[in-house]
């Protein structure tokens, strides 16, 4: 029995001998097919990487076009700590509406790059997006993140809102939104944190801000804005609603014109076929100030809100933007010498150490020629509105004049 256990451990030892020198004799084919397998297995894994990232590109809304390395993927991969996280954050970007290229302010900045639906991203792209988020990250670990807004300008479409967010981003402490966002009226299903990732980067200390005129004359808006904030401040800017109706009425003529198209005559437009205000035409529905304030003061007590003259705001700027930078309990920074006359423009343009800049040439349009009797109607039509309105905030202006500017 021994003797046959020394045998087959003998003959075990010289079949190992034999395997090993067979393997020595052959270390370098050995060697190759190791290493091809092992590109293979990489090779695999990089192609099912890179067909993965491709579908969620290319499935987003359906985009050809997105722009990399700016805030359009930013939901995507502002969680990305490292490369090991990438799949689970584009996985989880194909599960959201991430906008294209068109929805954002930055656009301008961003190199715009064609996705093609047959070719993957390359790793430059990929690069860039991993890059995107450790920038995120950065700027985060020094104090600086997206934050919901604490202040909202929500009205009054054409009195005078970009002109007031251009004044009050000369100020330090404040974070301004580049775009509309119309989170309040037409994307509140997205939720908070859609919103959150759309506000630009801020301090602890500087108050963020958006502007979407819409939201004045949505009944939903501010209970929905209650509900994110109930000590959010609200800013209105104002001007006499007779002018506002007319440009109103002036931009949508403009646009229809770029488009080829003819608008009606404002005068069709504004009155019925019993010669009166035509009161669902929206011009005049917007331009009913005391309406859409009293759904906006169901929510929110009168002190979170300010009133902007627009008027006052255009022929003399500075005393209108230190009371919203009181009103905002911002420090004292603006001064009468931020303002500077344009007389080619007649507006004022702003000059500070962070901002130099005028509005852009289709502001101050000139307002078409309007019947004498149809303005008269129209003022007096607003007039019992006004001073409901002036009750309510207990402030006047100076609507039921005649003789208001006719541009804007």
């Amino acid at each position: 029995m021994a003797a046959f256990q020394t045998r087959c451990l003998v003959k075990g030892t010289m079949q190992a001998a034999g395997i090993c020198h067979w393997m020595v004799g052959r270390r370098k084919v050995l060697f190759l097919v190791t290493a091809l397998v092992l590109l293979g297995l990489m090779f695999s894994a990089q192609f099912s990487y890179s067909r993965h990232v491709h579908q969620v590109l290319c499935t987003v809304k359906q985009a050809n076009k997105l722009y990399f390395g700016g805030e359009d993927l930013q939901e995507a991969f502002e969680g990305v700590h490292d490369a090991s996280h990438m799949n689970s954050a584009l996985t989880e970007a194909s599960n959201r509406d991430i906008p294209r290229s068109g929805d954002s302010g930055n656009a301008s900045s961003i190199q715009d790059i064609q996705v093609s639906q047959s070719r993957p991203p390359s790793k430059k792209d990929l690069n860039r997006f991993y890059s995107h988020s450790k920038r995120v990250h950065k700027l985060e670990r020094k104090g600086l993140k997206r934050r919901l807004p604490q202040a909202l300008v929500i009205g009054i479409r054409k009195c005078g809102t970009r002109a007031l967010l251009e004044m009050l981003r000369m100020h330090p402490g404040i974070a301004a939104a580049n775009a509309e966002q119309h989170f309040f009226d037409e994307n509140y299903e997205h939720g908070y944190e859609w919103y959150r990732k759309r506000m630009p980067f801020s301090t602890p200390d500087q108050i963020t801000i958006e502007k979407t005129p819409s939201y004045f004359i949505t009944e939903e808006a501010p209970a929905r804005v209650k509900k994110m904030d109930r000590d959010v401040k609200l800013v209105i800017i104002v001007r006499d609603p007779t002018v506002r109706t007319v440009s109103d009425y002036s931009q949508i003529r403009q646009t229809m014109a770029s488009h080829g198209k003819v608008a009606k005559p404002f005068e069709e437009m504004v009155l019925g076929a019993d010669g009166e205000i035509d009161v669902t035409y929206k011009a005049v529905q917007i331009s009913l100030y005391q309406k859409h304030l009293e759904v906006w003061l169901g929510h929110f007590p009168m002190a979170q809100v300010h009133i902007v003259d627009g008027d006052k705001l255009i022929s003399d700027p500075f005393p209108e933007m230190k009371a919203v930078e009181t009103f905002l309990g911002l420090q004292d920074y603006i001064k009468s010498d931020n303002f500077v006359y344009n007389s080619t423009k007649g507006f004022y343009c702003i000059e500070s150490e962070i901002v130099t800049k005028c509005l852009s040439e289709n502001k101050g349009r000139p307002h078409p020629d309007v019947d004498d009797s149809v303005m008269k109607k129209l003022r007096d039509f607003f007039t019992p509105f006004n001073n409901l309105f002036y009750e309510r905030i207990g402030r006047t202006f100076t609507w039921n004049e005649d003789g208001a500017k006719s541009e804007g």
